[in-house]
């Protein structure tokens, strides 16, 4: 497996997670867009949950998927442009592929802890 399926798995499930969370409400004082008994949440802790809601989740995952793709692509080009020769394109893209290496490097020791992360990743 390498870092970009894993990434990409680890993306699927947190989309797959977070899409479960936005069909409930995450509002106080709602269950299901209904008016609840519940207790409201404090100012902070709204703010929290707002910070953490499911569609900001969203919007984080395909942010990181972007960066992951991104990665993936310039790895393609980088091994297109060193193998034809072209060394100048080879030099430029191996620049922009070490940076984003560093990014992606760094996502993935986000789930150090899962099963599939490899030691290697470690930057």
């Amino acid at each position: 497996m390498t870092i970009t399926e894993f990434l990409t798995a680890r993306l699927d499930e947190d989309e797959s997670t977070a899409r479960m969370a936005d069909s409930a409400s995450s509002r106080p004082g709602e269950v299901d867009g209904e008016p609840s008994a519940a207790a409201p949440f404090l100012p902070q802790q709204q703010r929290h949950i707002d910070r953490w809601s499911p569609a900001r989740a969203l919007v984080d995952i395909a942010a990181k998927r972007t960066i992951v793709e991104t990665y993936e692509e310039l790895g393609r080009v980088l091994t297109k442009a060193s193998d034809s020769g072209h060394e100048d394109e080879a030099i430029v893209t191996r620049n922009l592929f070490a940076g984003l290496q560093v990014a992606v490097l760094a996502h993935a020791m986000t789930f150090a802890d899962h099963p599939d992360y490899r030691a290697e990743w470690q930057s």
